[in-house]
């Protein structure tokens, strides 16, 4: 069965399907041309002077090739003044063999695509042949190489910038041709570290023949070739070295700074819209999609790619069924199911699966559009990735349970304030209503006095009514943000109370994650309502200040006659109001804190305080 996006006919995969054509055209080309020449150079082959030399330099090549510094979609090494050294002391055709041989080992071994296997070993002959007739041509050294020094480093140096030059172009060029971005700010990068390589070199050969210009005698063995190169290979052990360190530590800082996205964000619905600029510090890929189980289907939480097509929901469900475990898939087209889920633009890919209680529930799909292995270092840094993201659904299900139930303990307490308050408010409205009825023929004095007695509790009862349907509303922090919503609020409480002044001094703050919002919202409109109804207060200040890593200090104060604070938390107990002892649940549960400071005939100031992440960290160490 063809996967449905190799049918796409969307323009933009058409394009990419075309520069990724030209892109082994051209890969194939480079190829037979350096296999020509590979081939063409063993008719000339000669027998090496010195077996023993020729094995410790191609030992040394070895070392300097495999421990490579990896450069964007590329790397580079310290191997050329080594081939260089093979060509001077043995000829161009043993250099060819070699360094054919070093290098395609090298790709077997780290278990490359056939392409790549081919390919670079390819660019490296092409470049060593260019580079050689360039300075034999630019010297005038076809019969003999330069007999004097001077001639000898110009050589040097035409022969070491023409090689870096024609491997880097013939890199680039594959690069430019596919359709994944080439970055300006990277491809600097890449010239400056090849620059650092090249002119590394030059000053090695130099040095290589400032030295072997000096008289010491005729005696010139292994020895003397394996102390001179042996810095040369030391530097390259330590330079890739401490690139991988460097690479680890980005790696670990990616995987820090997304944990902290994602618990930043976790009560949002884009839950995982922060991280995708902080995935690639964490490994390399063209497109990548996650996708979260929600009530038997599959849905995709995030997608990003640089127009590179993912597998879609028929895809993805038939992925669930087959992978059980993390899988890598160096190449997709040579595998005969792998290639009926991933369009062809994609050449390698990893999936890894999220579990939750034994069930699979979400997927990491990573896809790449070069056929390439994936490392087990890369692969262990997915795995933490799925894990972060299991422990992160798992918080998302418990606040979404601890949201329904909030939800579900306002009802009761809305229904409790109707029965206990409303209720018995219209209840007694009534009876006194049919009292007046019945003296309205007899007593109609009395009738009038009984109805203007009853108005004023009547419309008590309907603006406790409208609260309680103004509650049962969509939160307002949820539709509007919290600044609106306590603006809007504000000026509710001013139409109704217009003898009491409020004062409201807010700063908005951008970073407060939505359930804080809500906490925010319940404190200063309880603690408003409750300066409104109980405090007999003319005037009433709210104040709100953002602190730094989402945090926030909310403070309520009025110049009301104050209360003891004993007597409230017995009130709040009898459940009579959602009071200060659930106020304080409440902030509790945030890991916020709630502080109320009154006394009789000294008004009430309340604030809450919501620590920011840093404050935090500081409480827990």
């Amino acid at each position: 069965m063809e996967n449905e996006n190799n049918k796409n006919t969307n323009p933009q995969t058409s394009i990419i399907e075309k520069k990724e054509a030209h892109a082994r055209w051209y890969m194939n080309a480079v190829t037979v041309l350096g296999a020509a020449i590979a081939l063409g150079s063993l008719y000339f082959l000669e027998i090496p002077w010195s077996f023993s030399i020729l094995l410790l330099l191609v030992v040394f090549l070895f070392i300097t090739e495999h421990f490579a510094i990896p450069v964007w979609k590329g790397a580079i090494t310290l191997g050329f003044p080594v081939i260089f050294t093979v060509d001077l002391l043995f000829g161009l055709s043993v250099a060819l063999v070699t360094y054919t041989v070093v290098v395609a080992t090298i790709h077997r071994m780290q278990q490359r695509p056939l392409s790549i296997i081919t390919f670079n070993p390819a660019q490296l002959v092409i470049s060593l042949a260019v580079s050689k007739g360039v300075a034999l041509a630019v010297t005038d050294s076809w019969g003999a190489m330069p007999d004097s020094l001077t001639g000898l480093l110009v050589y040097t140096a035409v022969y070491t910038f023409v090689f870096y030059f024609v491997n880097h172009l013939l890199v680039d060029i594959v690069l430019w041709l596919r359709p994944q971005p080439f970055p300006l700010n990277d491809f600097m990068k890449k010239i400056s570290l090849e620059f650092i390589g090249m002119v590394l070199s030059y000053f090695y050969l130099l040095l290589f023949f400032v030295l072997g210009n000096q008289d010491r005698g005729d005696v010139v063995d292994v020895f003397s070739f394996f102390f001179f190169f042996s810095p040369l290979v030391a530097m390259a052990l330590i330079g890739s070295s401490n690139f991988k360190l460097r690479r680890e530590k980005e790696r670990l800082e990616g995987l820090v700074t997304i944990s902290e996205e994602l618990n930043r964000h976790i009560p949002e619905k884009d839950w995982l819209s922060g991280i995708e600029q902080h995935l690639k510090k964490v490994f390399e890929f063209d497109a990548l999609s996650i996708w979260m189980k929600r009530k038997g289907e599959w849905q995709c939480e995030l997608d990003t790619g640089e127009g590179t097509p993912m597998p879609a929901r028929k895809e993805v469900e038939r992925m669930s069924e087959k992978t059980k475990s993390i899988t890598a898939v160096m190449s997709i087209e040579r595998d005969p199911w792998w290639s009926t889920v991933f369009h062809k633009a994609i050449r390698s890919a990893v999936v890894c699966p999220m579990y939750d209680d034994g069930e699979m529930h979400g997927l990491i799909i990573i896809g790449r559009r070069r056929a390439q292995e994936t490392r087990p270092d890369e692969l262990k840094v997915v795995k933490a990735l799925a894990n972060q993201l299991e422990v992160i659904t798992k918080g998302r299900t418990l606040i979404i349970e601890r949201e329904q139930r909030m939800i579900l303990e306002e009802r009761n307490r809305i229904a409790r304030e109707i029965h206990d308050g409303i209720a018995q408010s219209v209840a007694g409205t009534v009876m006194q209503l049919e009292t007046a009825k019945r003296k309205a023929a007899a007593s109609p004095d009395q009738a009038l006095d009984t109805l203007t007695y009853v108005l004023p509790g009547l419309r008590k009862s309907l603006t406790e009514i409208r609260e309680s349907i103004y509650a049962l509303r969509p939160f307002p922090t949820d539709a509007q943000g919290l600044l609106k919503a306590v603006k809007e609020e504000t000026g509710r409480i001013r139409n109704e109370h217009p003898d009491v002044e409020i004062e409201l001094k807010w700063k908005e703050a951008p970073g407060l994650a939505p359930e804080k919002e809500k906490l925010v919202y319940n404190t200063f409109k309880e603690s408003i309502q409750n300066a409104m109804k109980h405090a007999d207060a003319d005037k009433v200040v709210v104040s709100g200040v953002p602190g730094e890593e989402g945090g926030f200090l909310l403070t309520v104060s009025d110049n009301g006659k104050g209360f003891l604070l004993k007597d409230a938390l017995i009130k709040s107990r009898k459940g009579k109001h959602f009071g200060i002892l659930n106020m304080n649940e409440e902030a509790a549960k945030a890991e916020a804190v709630l502080q109320i400071e009154s006394r009789p005939g000294e008004g009430t100031m309340i604030e809450l305080h919501l620590p920011g992440s840093d404050e935090r960290r500081n409480d827990d160490a």
